[in-house]
């Protein structure tokens, strides 16, 4: 069993920390976040374990439900028992989710600067998903919920300074803000703590892992091997809270993917996507979280670093400069590529409004059609998309546009006719198989003479829409020559447009 505050006594450095604020201690860590932190990897029993503590809560019990049925997981039916919950999404997941949840909570019922507790919150939240994200696609030797928890607990010195002493918080902020080194004004207003330190300290007391106690440090080495899980859970937190924070809060990136980029494989475009995607992970975990969302304006940053390629803007900037042309990435000519569509909604939006739409009495399928690739060219973010319909006359079978939006004319969709007849390009391969392509950018054979305005420049992909393995519809996007590429997170959110596609037929010739 794990200590409690009660069986030790605090550190000299933090005894002198109460002392400054009035407080003979920390309040107690809520026993439910100490056991969820200390629960161990799934197994039946663990299973059971995490099922009682999330119980024991009513209302984290409802949080955690609440979740785990909203549009992000799209299980496609609902889950009413926490257990189920485990079951379906894994121990991992929710004890994960339970505890993010659980710790949110803890913090802000604490503090009364709600709106910087908030987004320093948040903005660790957004650090944990990444952590996790990356543990996974790049294949880490760490288990992705330590590198959950690691990147989550990060600061956890400036969240306790924050919420219990949010005056000393406010002058190390200023000090900062006029040039100060924060681990300088840190020490001088905290007894010679530096935020890290401090949070060290506190976790220390609070009888978190030694893992967890060690990712808070602010300098790290590099990993000794593959197999350094201590070296690298240390880096990841360290990378995708310093890079999360430079979005956030602007500053130049280029120390940030020297140190790391080489260590991790990954530049500034996959991160900013892997960063989009955990805003959209984290948007219906709670209404604290989505609070902080709103409060940091991270849409707008996430547009701005995209734009500027992670060069320096200003905090004060990066509200001023979003309706200015700025600049933009290159296309293989030198030419500057301008942004991708944005939108205000997330891809959760688009798929709440798609998935009420299918549940509704009746379905209108040429607005349906035209909502769905507006979720694709805003949602995703493409140059170009298309909806083509398979035409069978008794001339020829064509695959002919009926909808498009994009750098595309109105007569550009009606010239949007491919035959059928040439069984050795993309769109007719595409089509017979009823299989998903990726076309590179200039692939000689792909397509005809005829499309040649439509895809110079640019890389194709092709998602068919077929009903009982036949052949109906095919969704077309492109991007321009230079764009980011798509992440498997993408690919399977326009898999699920391209389902609401067939949804929507199935239910039209349900109904006769």
């Amino acid at each position: 069993m794990p200590m409690t505050n009660q069986d030790q006594e605090p550190s000299g450095k933090l005894a002198s920390i109460f002392a400054k604020i009035n407080l003979s201690e920390l309040p107690a860590m809520s026993s439910n976040v100490q056991e969820l932190i200390s629960l161990s990897h799934s197994t039946r029993s663990a299973a059971y374990d995490l099922s009682k503590v999330i119980l024991k809560d009513y209302s984290l019990t409802n949080k955690v439900l609440q979740v785990v049925n909203s549009a992000y997981y799209s299980i496609g039916h609902s889950i009413s028992s926490i257990s189920k919950a485990v079951t379906i999404l894994g121990f991992d997941a929710v004890r994960d989710l339970a505890t993010a949840i659980a710790l949110f909570e803890d913090f802000l019922k604490s503090g009364v600067e709600k709106k910087e507790i908030s987004k320093i919150l948040t903005r660790s939240f957004l650090s944990g998903l990444q952590a996790r994200e990356m543990v996974v696609a790049k294949n880490i030797n760490v288990l992705p919920e330590e590198a959950f928890i690691c990147a989550l607990m990060h600061h956890l010195g400036k969240i306790i300074t924050c919420i219990y002493m949010p005056d000393v918080y406010k002058n190390i902020e200023s000090q900062v803000a006029g040039g100060v080194p924060e681990e300088t004004a840190a020490r001088s207003l905290l007894d010679d703590l530096t935020y890290s330190e401090l949070g060290r300290e506190v976790a220390k007391f609070w009888n978190m892992s030694e893992k967890i106690i060690g990712s808070m440090a602010v300098k790290t080495e590099k990993p000794k091997n593959k197999y350094d899980d201590v070296g690298y859970l240390q880096n990841l937190a360290s990378f995708t809270n310093e890079f999360t924070d430079k979005v956030c809060l602007g500053g130049d990136m280029g120390a940030i993917f020297k140190k790391f980029g080489k260590m991790f494989q990954v530049d500034i475009d996959e991160a900013i996507v892997r960063l989009d995607q955990s805003v959209d992970a984290s948007e219906d975990v709670s209404d604290s979280i989505r609070y902080g969302l709103s409060k940091l304006n991270i849409r707008n940053s996430i547009k701005q670093v995209s734009e500027y390629g992670g060069k320096p803007v200003a905090r004060g900037r990066r509200q001023a400069v979003d309706d200015k042309k700025v600049p933009g990435k290159q296309d293989g000519c030198g030419t500057e590529l301008e942004p991708l569509p944005s939108s205000e909604k997330s891809v959760n939006d688009f798929i709440r409004e798609l998935t009420e739409t299918l549940m509704g009495e009746e379905i209108k399928l040429d607005e349906f059609y035209v909502n769905l690739l507006e979720a694709l060219y805003r949602g995703v973010g493409f140059d170009r998309v298309i909806m083509g319909i398979l035409s069978i006359q008794a001339s020829k079978i064509s695959v002919v546009g009926r909808y498009g939006l994009g750098d595309i004319e109105a007569s550009g969709v009606q010239n949007f006719d491919h035959p059928m007849a040439n069984k050795e390009q993309a769109i007719p391969r595409c089509l017979m198989a009823c299989k998903d392509m990726a076309i590179p950018a200039n692939a000689k054979g792909a397509f005809p003479k005829n499309f040649q305005y439509l895809v110079k420049d640019r890389t194709v992909f092709l998602f068919p829409v077929c009903v009982d393995k036949k052949p109906i519809a095919l969704i077309y996007l492109d991007r321009k020559q230079g764009r980011p590429k798509l992440e498997q997170e993408q690919l399977k959110t326009i898999r699920l447009f391209r389902d609401f596609a067939v949804m929507a037929i199935q239910k039209i010739r349900a109904k006769g």
